[in-house]
């Protein structure tokens, strides 16, 4: 008899449990939801971020903005996004540079990169492209090489901030080959193609999308590509590996991160309208392929499992590379 009437209590305890979840859950959004970017205007992360958050407002029927935070390789985004309020209205357009590079490399960091954010969607993935300014002599990744080793220091290379994918990246690539490069950081892609092109740096390994116009106008020349295989985009531009550097790879992700305490059924339900958004074939061929993204669509659990294994490898790459904070 006593467990009889112990159910209902128990039920009515659980309805108040996950009563103001559910709640908000069917109010969401129910206003402005702020996609915040951590790097500045120009960039291809930026400018697929208005893209997503455009097709996200026409979804959602809130508008959806888009903040850029740049600067601290991604440090000054990250923190804006983890000491915000838990409740779905502000994410973090991460890459793998302030989450599973920089806090290997700085300490005191206003965040914790392992604890203060929960996984929500994997978006997209990119290989680094390889680019030099269009006079330069250098038309391969031999020529590259040559021109390191005959002169050790003295060739100059961007990305976009100390820790982001670009420095790693580089910095690995250097390291395989046996040379040295000098590193010169900028505050996004953007400014550092103008850097390229300026003559302060002579290569740079940085996002396909954001240079490809830059390339087509003579600008810009592309000597390598960091995939497995060449770019559909520019399929006439080799990989490193079949350059004269095997085994190598630069790639990156992209995806949607929110404070820790954001309850999981709003994580849900981003994931899925997201990923409404992303199996649209139409929107893969205009948005995503152009810009020189892989599609990855990874729904909460897969994305930090990504998140975790890439924290583990950079953590040991950056250990070998003496790239740590001391």
């Amino acid at each position: 008899m006593k467990a009889r009437f112990l159910r209902p209590a128990a039920v009515l305890a659980a309805l108040f449990v996950f009563a103001p979840a559910m709640g908000q859950l069917a109010a969401y959004p129910s206003k402005p939801v702020r996609l915040v970017v951590q790097y500045p205007p120009g960039g291809s992360i930026d400018a697929f971020s208005r893209v997503m958050a455009n097709e996200m407002a026409r979804l959602w029927g809130q508008p959806v903005v888009v903040e850029g935070k740049p600067g601290g390789g991604g440090a000054i985004a990250a923190a804006a996004v983890a000491h915000s309020a838990p409740d779905g209205y502000t994410i973090f357009v991460a890459d793998q540079g302030p989450l599973a590079i920089t806090p290997f490399m700085q300490r005191g960091l206003p965040y914790d990169a392992a604890k203060d954010f929960a996984a929500v969607i994997g978006l997209v993935t990119a290989a680094s492209l390889v680019v030099v300014p269009s006079d330069s002599p250098m038309n391969t990744i031999r020529d590259l090489i040559a021109a390191a080793k005959a002169k050790p220091g003295t060739i100059n290379y961007g990305s976009w901030g100390v820790g982001s994918t670009a420095h790693l990246n580089t910095e690995e690539f250097a390291t395989m080959a046996g040379i040295t490069l000098t590193h010169v950081p900028y505050k996004g892609a953007a400014d550092m193609a103008r850097g390229l092109m300026s003559g302060q740096i002579q290569v740079a390994f940085t996002s396909l999308g954001a240079t490809v116009p830059q390339i087509k106008q003579g600008q810009l020349k592309a000597i390598a590509y960091a995939g497995l295989k060449r770019p559909s985009l520019l399929p006439d531009v080799p990989t490193v590996a079949e350059s004269g550097l095997p085994g190598y790879e630069g790639r990156s992700w992209i995806g949607w991160v929110a404070p820790s305490a954001t309850p999981r059924a709003i994580i849900d339900r981003i994931a899925a309208d997201v990923g409404r958004v992303l199996s649209v074939q139409a929107f893969v061929d205009k948005y995503i392929t152009p810009a020189g993204f892989e599609l990855s669509n990874l729904p909460p659990e897969p994305f930090a499992k990504l998140i975790e294994e890439t924290r583990r490898k950079n953590e040991a790459q950056l250990k070998r590379l003496k790239l740590q904070a001391d």
